[in-house]
């Protein structure tokens, strides 16, 4: 009965096609939003030669500054008066050249650390042919730091060459980092 009044009135056939349209384009958002993020988990106990569970250290050759840059972002929580962001630091990733099956002893797991200014919050994002994947913002703790275990092969990237970045904020500044070194997923 339903079905044939919609088929008979273009109003409302016009207002059900509408609807489902509707529902379908928010269930694509939500799903579509989720699924970059990389799931990851916080370390239980802290990482070696840190403060409060997380690697406070200073730059490395592995993610040493390729490009910095500082953009309004009013998401940004506040900084106190004259605050001046950090460019991230760290150990993007612990492996560079993580595998997806763990074959010849490679493990998929990975430690991804983010150094910066106290309070600010801070996420690595890896990229490759225009698809971004992307560890969870955190904010970091007194000395700067925080930390993400994560596992490549739940991270849904493909084997290939991911570009890695660190980006933090705090104030209405942002910053980001580029790895010099790009995270190598072996099959």
């Amino acid at each position: 009965m339903i079905m044939r009044r919609l088929i008979k009135n273009p109003v409302y056939l016009s207002a059900a096609i509408v609807l489902m349209a509707v529902i379908a384009l928010g269930l694509f958002l939500h799903f579509h939003k989720n699924k970059d993020i990389i799931p990851s988990t916080n370390p239980a106990t802290p990482v070696a030669g840190s403060n409060s569970g997380s690697v406070n250290q200073q730059p490395s050759s592995s993610s040493s500054p390729v490009s910095s840059s500082s953009d309004k972002n009013p998401a940004s929580q506040a900084a106190p008066s004259g605050t001046d962001l950090a460019a991230p630091y760290g150990t993007f990733v612990s492996d560079h050249h993580p595998s997806l099956s763990g074959a010849n002893n490679t493990p998929s797991s990975e430690l991804s650390t983010c150094t910066t200014t106290p309070g600010a919050s801070c996420y690595i994002t890896f990229t490759k042919d225009g698809v971004t994947k992307k560890l969870a913002s955190q904010t970091t703790d007194g000395s700067g730091s925080t930390s993400w275990h994560w596992d490549v092969s739940q991270a849904g990237l493909s084997e290939g060459t991911w570009e890695i970045s660190a980006v933090s904020s705090l104030g209405g500044q942002t910053k980001t980092t580029i790895d010099t070194f790009k995270l190598e997923v072996q099959p």
